[in-house]
């Protein structure tokens, strides 16, 4: 194996669990020999055609809407096939449109393609924001899962979300998510405050960051030299810094936009503690890489969060959006020191599960034996008008 094709619906300049778990990836992909590249979204418009990020050649798609938006898409890769062949295809992240075109190019190229599905992916029993997602898809994705050569979650809790919405699936694996954990020892503490909360988030609403706000309304007098910091761009920005200035927070929580994942770290180091507050969430790598700094993690019991995150050891689960009990258990954590130790040590254990060391020859095994046994005979599987005309296009 020497070249591998990540399809993704995002990537940089974007920040994300995604985009930072094909970065570090195609890191230890590179030290194997291992050649990565990309597609993903052209989005915004403004971003180029191609690129290039840490070592990895990206390519930039329009976002496909339309049948003839599809048809341009398959335009532009006939001729640049060659530039993006690979030995495998790994999808990570099953958002439209981009896994129906990794599905063909696996057909065509006779290379088998893994669909990684990671949070907000698929429809969960609390948040909403996924059924949309997926219902936006609906026309593509589960098909594209069908004809899949394996499908893996991040968490069991998404394998059990998945075969909810689709019982007939089978070659559904678990394999996690993982990091670098030479991030975190290159990394130095950094402060912005003397004492502070650190919530590292896009601030979509999935991501329950009003629920912290909320909870930290409640304690705000209890400890009136702590200080609220989030870090974090997305669609709820407008609508959390009012909620702030409606608790007349606005001198206690400091919005500090995205940063890097270094600085990220850095300020992880630096934090009494950290909360990750989702409401939905397939596991949630910034609970690792909370835990590997060494900074105390309250997380909200749901989706795969109870994987990453071992309740009463290396971090301390609330009930999503319950920010009663959210304020209950960061109060908790301040006044006993005992815990805070125990959680701190036992973060730091925990979170080596979670190292790339350990979890990147399981992916290299998965693709290994996917490679060996992958079915040369197999062909793409139309099951509409436009997946016909796209697989007449791209193989004529």
């Amino acid at each position: 194996m020497k070249k591998v094709l990540f399809i993704s619906s995002l990537y940089y300049p974007h920040v994300g669990g995604i985009e930072t778990m094909i970065t570090e990836l195609s890191q230890f992909y590179k030290e194997l020999g291992i050649e990565s590249v990309l597609i993903t979204k052209k989005w915004p418009a403004t971003l180029p055609e191609e690129d290039d990020y840490n070592g990895i050649k990206i390519y930039r798609l329009p976002n496909a809407r339309t049948d003839d938006d599809f048809l341009s898409v398959i335009d532009w890769l006939k001729p640049n096939l060659q530039k993006i062949k690979a030995d495998i295809i790994h999808v990570i992240g099953i958002r439209r449109p981009l896994p129906l075109i990794a599905l063909l190019l696996s057909r065509c190229w006779g290379v088998p393609i893994i669909c990684t599905i990671a949070g907000g992916d698929v429809p969960d029993q609390i948040d909403l924001a996924p059924g949309v997602v997926w219902s936006e898809g609906i026309s593509l994705i589960p098909d594209v899962l069908r004809q899949s050569d394996c499908i893996n979650c991040v968490s069991t809790a998404l394998v059990k979300d998945l075969k909810r919405v689709m019982p007939d699936l089978d070659k559904v694996e678990t394999l996690y998510a993982g990091m670098d954990f030479s991030v975190i020892d290159d990394a130095k503490a950094e402060k912005i405050k003397e004492n502070y909360i650190f919530c590292l988030r896009r601030l979509d609403p999935s991501k329950g960051v009003d629920v912290l706000i909320k909870a930290f309304n409640l304690i705000k007098d209890k400890f009136p030299e702590l200080f609220l910091v989030i870090a974090g761009e997305g669609s709820e920005e407008e609508k959390l810094r009012n909620l702030v200035e409606s608790y007349s927070l606005t001198q206690r929580v400091i919005f500090i936009g995205t940063v890097k994942l270094s600085r990220g770290i850095s300020l992880l180091k630096g934090a009494k503690l950290t909360v990750v507050p989702s409401l939905s969430e397939g596991g949630g790598l910034v609970n690792v890489e909370s835990q590997a700094s060494g900074c105390p993690v309250i997380a909200s019991r749901v989706g795969g969060i109870p994987e990453y995150v071992k309740d009463g050891e290396s971090g301390l689960l609330f009930e999503p959006g319950n920010y009663q009990e959210l304020a209950e258990k960061i109060s908790l954590l301040f006044n006993d020191s005992s815990l805070q130790k125990k959680l701190i040590y036992g973060g730091i254990h925990y979170a080596q599960k979670f190292n790339w060391d350990v979890l990147v020859p399981e992916y290299i095994d998965l693709y290994k034996q996917l490679i060996k046994n992958y079915d040369k005979t197999l062909t793409f599987r139309p099951w509409s008008d436009l997946t016909i005309r796209l697989w007449n296009r791209l193989t004529n």
